[in-house]
């Protein structure tokens, strides 16, 4: 019988698990890498990545370091699901426009959208980007669903636990960006742009056109208890602006100037900002200026 491996967030058989070296040496030959590159930009040691490549070795917490690095898709080379090389966002959009395109025609899509004219022209004619803020223009004006541009209808879904219920919203792909833009974007209302982010990350779940991901930094949301729900370095998170606050859910928060990942906390009228990881105190924010900068829909830990 085969043996059973779990690999967060799913549970997959050893026989898929294996098939992890051939992505790898896909992924590297078409980036074009040696095994040597890959060790020097990522900081896995040459050894290990070694045992990935030949099968001695099931998964590594650098998978996304490495997937980033090889220009691939981290959820298709941690787990296979999906297609190797994500489409880009502007990829995406232009795809989703091309049948109301051969539908309407450019003129079509004018008449339908006013005050559009001539930023049509340029995406269309021109080849502009079609930024975050023109899209939301475009779906608000033909009436469809928010995010619906942005949504790879190509792409097979991943499902990750989460602990919190999210609107009816959309799926596709969300920006992955550091935590100092984090700490920026609390305080805005402006969406990313495509060259804003690190990358742009498949995002299974429904979520708000203003969600990002992080890479999860430390071990303060580790937990050192096997089976327990835990956020290692190197995790990412899916945090979302616009899903309300409750008792018990993960958020992003900032405080004097600095940005949080912890668990919200309500306690007799006291309120904290809480570690998974026992080593690291408890916040207390009672009356304290924080901004909750987003609630956590998931995550995905690639190693």
């Amino acid at each position: 019988m085969s043996q059973l491996i779990t690999f967060a967030p799913t549970t997959i058989w050893k026989s898929q698990v294996t098939d992890l070296k051939d992505r790898l040496i896909e992924a590297r030959k078409a980036a074009g890498k040696t095994q040597k590159q890959v060790v020097d930009a990522v900081g896995i040691s040459q050894p290990a990545y070694s045992n990935l490549e030949r099968g001695k070795a099931y998964g590594t917490r650098y998978t996304t370091e490495i997937a980033l690095y090889l220009g691939v898709n981290p959820i298709w080379l941690a787990t296979g699901k999906g297609v190797m090389r994500a489409p880009s966002m502007e990829e995406i959009r232009r795809k989703n426009l091309e049948p109301m395109l051969e539908k309407h025609g450019l003129e079509g899509l004018q008449e339908k959208l006013p005050g559009l004219e001539s930023r049509l022209h340029s995406i269309f004619v021109e080849k502009r980007t079609i930024s975050s803020r023109l899209a939301r223009a475009i779906e608000k004006g033909l009436e469809i669903p928010v995010g619906s541009l942005d949504y790879d209808a190509t792409e097979e879904k991943f499902t990750f636990d989460s602990n919190v219920t999210s609107g009816p919203r959309i799926q596709g792909r969300v920006p992955l960006i550091s935590w100092v833009q984090a700490g920026e974007f609390c305080e805005s209302v402006d969406l990313f742009e495509p060259g804003d982010a690190e990358d742009w990350m498949p995002c299974p779940v429904n979520h708000s056109d203003r969600t990002y991901a992080l890479r999860v930094k430390g071990d303060s949301m580790t937990n050192p208890y096997p089976g327990q729900k835990s956020y290692p370095e190197g995790t990412i998170i899916y945090v979302d602006p616009d899903v309300a606050v409750t008792n018990g859910c993960r958020v992003i928060a900032k405080l004097d100037g600095e940005v949080t990942f912890k668990t919200y906390a309500e306690d007799m009228g006291r309120i904290f900002l809480r570690p998974i990881n026992p080593s690291y105190p408890a916040m207390e924010i009672t009356g304290k200026d924080v901004s909750i900068c987003g609630v956590i829909l998931g995550s995905f830990s690639p190693g």
